[in-house]
């Protein structure tokens, strides 16, 4: 995970640091109200898988990095309850055994990859929304609790079996203000859904890529 910001002297996005944070506190507990003023508390808890064990289809390896995150609303509703496996970068199709997983004191096992405090990185924002187009397309619809609209409705597509076409559509008529241009397209014979995406950022920079959800 990445966290970008506008650099004050440039005024151009730039790559603050890569999170989590070493030695922040653990969990990571922050509230936040939306433009309606719902209030909301978000709790990322970093854990350790102690032995190697399998949540099908996914092996998770001793010493892996998990994390879970929750968000509640102000009555207590569960809005968001997902694992992650931050070194393999996929997300947990369950909760993981509690007996195979152990909390550390501390999330310092995360790496800075390089970055010292105060360190920014200039970034094109191109990159920032082709990584958003990205999460959109492997998101459920409905699934976020506050980008309702945004999304793929996986389960219905799987159900009836059509293609998200008119999904897909509407994602890429979401990003391309942000593009010089954008398309994004159905892989024909991939055995999953898979699309490719073509686009041009604002300054000229041109990026083929293959996403499969």
């Amino acid at each position: 995970m990445r966290t970008y910001g506008i650099d004050p002297n440039t005024n151009q996005w730039t790559l603050l640091t890569q999170t989590p944070y070493q030695n922040a506190f653990n969990p990571v507990v922050y509230n936040f109200t939306d433009s309606v003023g719902d209030t909301f508390t978000v709790t990322s808890t970093l854990y350790t898988a102690t032995i190697d064990f399998s949540l099908p289809p996914i092996s998770i390896n001793q010493g892996d990095t998990l994390q879970n995150n929750l968000i509640v609303d102000s009555f207590g509703n569960t809005l968001v309850n997902n694992w992650e496996n931050v070194s393999q970068r996929v997300l947990l199709p369950a909760v993981p055994p509690q007996q195979y997983i152990l909390k550390p004191v501390t999330n310092s096992l995360f790496n800075t990859y390089g970055l010292t405090a105060g360190e920014t990185v200039q970034v094109s924002p191109g990159y920032i929304w082709l990584t958003t187009l990205v999460q959109t397309l492997r998101l459920i619809e409905g699934e976020s609790p506050f980008y309702g609209n945004y999304g793929i409705p996986a389960y219905k597509s799987v159900h009836t079996q059509i293609a998200p076409d008119a999904a897909v559509a509407r994602t890429q008529a979401q990003y391309s203000p942000y593009f010089a241009s954008l398309a994004v397209s159905k892989q024909q014979l991939a055995t999953q859904p898979t699309y490719n995406i073509s686009a041009i950022f604002t300054d000229g920079t041109v990026i083929q890529s293959v996403i499969a959800t």
